[in-house]
């Protein structure tokens, strides 16, 4: 459903580009949020199906691997959201057709999966500014304006916001941040490498921390990311972790994959301890 009119418009494209590349498929439209986790779950079920194709933004991606999770049916990633960042942490083409002509010739690699409070993610889990926006965002104005959208209300909420410090546990070691970004992918946002050294198959978590406080301090954050610069930050630490715990302040949102989770904290994030196959280029 999200991105609808424009998933409906490449669906036939996409399609001729799975049979071309030698793929019998069959279609199954998603109707409401969890479909694709049910579509999938099923699909891997039958036993006669080699590959889940999934259309659709990250969100829908996240569903369709949340039913693969676990199975040898590896997920065949199709971009049809709004950013797809997932693709950009993969290697795969933004252009719906070119990516299902590619996927066909792909082989299946192994993907880590992160869990937050038990819940799947593929790129990363956050609390902040950005799940207080996700939290607060209008899915109409999303579905409207696009990425557009979500800045009209991201501005919003960086005004209002009021930059809460944060106490996380890292391992064994406690920590506080105004951000914290527990990423599975370097990619944040779209072509944003807040997390330079993450990879999807290392078996480990790479935290990002932000400890600036106040609009001023995050505006420039938010334009060192988008330049690559906030590496050199000393207000920016980066950690490579297996388990996290976010603690407090109590009742604080939490965004996966750029949707609201639906939980706040505490909250626990740690590796599935199975990984999920992907159709993607070596890693």
């Amino acid at each position: 459903m999200a991105g609808q009119d424009r998933s409906r418009r490449n669906v036939d494209l996409v399609l001729a580009a799975l049979r071309r590349g030698g793929c019998s498929v069959e279609l199954a439209a998603t109707k409401a949020p969890g479909d694709a986790t049910r579509l999938a779950r099923e699909a891997a079920a039958q036993g006669d199906v080699d590959v889940v194709f999934a259309l659709g933004g990250d969100g829908t991606l996240r569903e369709a691997a949340t039913g693969l999770l676990g199975s040898a049916i590896p997920l065949g990633p199709l971009p049809g959201g709004t950013t797809n960042v997932l693709h950009y942490g993969l290697g795969l083409p933004h252009e719906p057709e070119a990516a299902a002509a590619l996927l066909c010739r792909l082989d299946a690699r192994p993907m880590d999966v992160g869990l937050c409070e038990g819940t799947p993610f593929l790129m990363m889990a956050s609390a902040g500014l950005d799940s207080h926006v996700m939290s607060r965002l209008d899915g109409n104005l999303k579905e409207a304006f696009g990425v557009a959208g979500v800045f009209l209300e991201g501005l919003g909420r960086w005004l209002s916001y009021d930059y809460p410090e944060m106490e996380i546990e890292l391992d064994e070691r406690t920590v506080g941040a105004s951000l914290a970004i527990v990423a599975n992918i370097p990619f944040y946002g779209g072509p944003f490498r807040i997390a330079p050294l993450a990879r999807v198959d290392d078996r480990c978590l790479d935290v990002v921390l932000f400890r600036g406080r106040g609009r001023s301090a995050m505006l420039s954050f938010v334009m060192d990311v988008m330049t690559d610069s906030h590496v050199h930050r000393q207000d920016v630490e980066f950690v490579r972790v297996k388990h996290v715990q976010l603690k407090s302040p109590r009742g604080m949102p939490i965004q996966i994959d750029g949707d609201a989770l639906g939980q706040s904290l505490p909250i626990t994030i740690d590796l599935s301890p199975h990984q999920l196959m992907v159709l993607a280029p070596a890693l």
